[in-house]
């Protein structure tokens, strides 16, 4: 599953933080345990300076008589201790004479040219080592011989592998890095679970799922937010179903009276059968034509009303759409001849299709009517069922005028009627295509053609695996 967008900007935030603080703790490291590691240096060298001057010392008073060069137990001295450390080591004289030296060969002299600005002098020696980790260590100690005279003991490491242990922290760093990165994927889901959880609910509402909530056991903000989500939800849902059982309760109630109206007009209609008042006749004529006006918008009023409510499910089962298209162009063939309307028809589908059978063909009724009713005499119609992959497309054309591009959407809202239609009308048929094409999966799209006006309906062959 593709990771939400807040997700990932959580876990990059969690991911940029871990890297600074170890970029931080890493220079952090570096500089103080440099401090450390160079305070600890300058103690050790400067306790084996003194260790070794004294150890000379003795040597030399043991037996102050013999000349250095001659000194066989400090020469023995300087070649162990020189191999005890690792380095070269060796003894001049106050003018400069080599005395003693613990390796065979020349003096690394070229190797330890210096600058005077090198030197770190201790007082009691002097050092000099590279600034690159590795390079070359070179100590001078000076040696009390006897009265008036001095000798200097060199100590020379030569260049040698770094430990770098600061490669070896950055190491563990890195991998505890990589401990709290994979730590904080699943803590980044946590967080943003709950919030995709709400977009869910959010989009189940939008469908027309009023009865959804969030499911908020949180304590925290974001438990608040979902809280208030819910809340926000049951007000929309109590305004949303109030008004839509307010058209309901009124559709039912001003039934009542039209009933009685009928009834009313056919008493009357038949008391003056006899008197043969054409007047009377035509006024008894307008109250039908009416109240069978009222009556059916009062009837869509309450079929969309039920559509919103969903208070009746669908039953689908296979349906042979062309089918229900042919038996309702035979019982619209009067209002067809009536106005002189052409009729071309293209039924390329087969079936089956699943669906409720009465949804669809009131859903289908309302489009050829409203193509009838809006087409001019003489004018022409068609319709065409054909498969488009898995989908059932029906197209409903009409030599109507064409509509404004910005009435193209809105005529499936209820009640809206375009400025340019002449014809009298309620606004409800499309809106009701359009719950029923929405129930079953489907979409319902309306443009203009260049025969005139055209209305697109597209449904899936199994609205269950289609929404799958």
């Amino acid at each position: 599953m593709k990771p939400s967008k807040i997700y990932i900007k959580i876990f990059l935030s969690f991911l940029l933080i871990l890297i600074v603080t170890e970029i931080l703790i890493f220079a952090l490291f570096g500089i103080i345990m440099g401090q450390y590691f160079k305070s600890e240096f300058d103690h050790y060298a400067s306790a084996q300076v003194m260790m070794v001057k004294e150890v000379i010392d003795s040597k030399i008073n043991t037996t102050p008589d013999v000349e250095l060069s001659q000194n066989e137990a400090l020469k023995d001295f300087i070649r162990d201790w020189a191999e005890a450390l690792g380095a070269q080591v060796w003894l001049q004289d106050s003018d400069g004479q080599l005395v003693a030296k613990s390796f065979s060969g020349d003096l690394p002299t070229a190797q330890i040219k210096l600058r005077s600005d090198q030197w770190r002098d201790f007082g009691h020696f002097k050092l000099r080592h590279g600034h690159r980790k590795g390079s070359e260590l070179y100590a001078v100690i000076p040696i009390e011989v006897k009265a008036g005279k001095s000798a200097e003991l060199h100590v020379f490491f030569a260049k040698r592998e770094p430990a770098h242990p600061e490669e070896r922290f950055g190491l563990g760093l890195g991998i505890i890095g990589v401990v709290i990165a994979l730590l904080v994927m699943p803590v980044s889901r946590l967080i943003s679970k709950p919030i995709n959880e709400l977009r869910h609910s959010a989009q189940r509402i939008a469908e027309g799922d009023l009865s959804h909530r969030a499911t908020v056991k949180r304590k925290d903000e974001i438990g608040k937010l979902g809280r208030a989500f819910n809340h926000m939800a049951d007000r929309l849902e109590k305004m949303i179903r109030g008004g839509r059982e307010l058209t309901a309760h009124i559709s039912h109630e001003l039934r009542t009276p039209l009933a009685r109206i009928r009834i009313a007009e056919e008493m009357l209609r038949e008391k003056l059968e006899q008197n043969n008042d054409k007047d009377l006749d035509r006024y008894l004529n307008e109250i039908r034509e009416d109240v069978a006006e009222l009556d059916e918008l009062i009837g869509r009023i309450l079929t969309l009303s039920k559509l919103d409510l969903k208070e009746k499910a669908l039953s689908f089962q296979p349906v042979n759409p062309v089918d229900l298209m042919q038996v309702l162009l035979n019982r619209l063939k009067p209002a067809l001849h009536q106005k002189n309307l052409s009729l071309t028809t293209e039924f390329s589908f087969e079936p089956p299709l699943w669906g409720d059978p009465d949804a669809l063909q009131t859903a289908f009724s309302n489009l050829l009517e409203n193509a009838i009713k809006y087409s001019p005499p003489g004018g022409r119609v068609s319709v065409a069922i054909k498969a488009v992959g898995e989908e059932m497309e029906l197209l409903v054309t009409n030599t109507a005028d064409k509509i404004p591009e910005e009435d193209l959407e809105k005529i499936f809202e209820p009640f809206h009627r375009v400025r340019t239609k002449k014809e009298a009308g309620f606004g409800l048929g499309l809106a009701i295509v359009r719950k029923t094409i929405e129930a079953h999966g489907g979409t319902i799209e309306a443009c203009n053609a260049e025969e005139g006006f055209r209305i697109q309906v597209r449904l899936p062959r199994n609205p269950a695996e289609e929404g799958a």
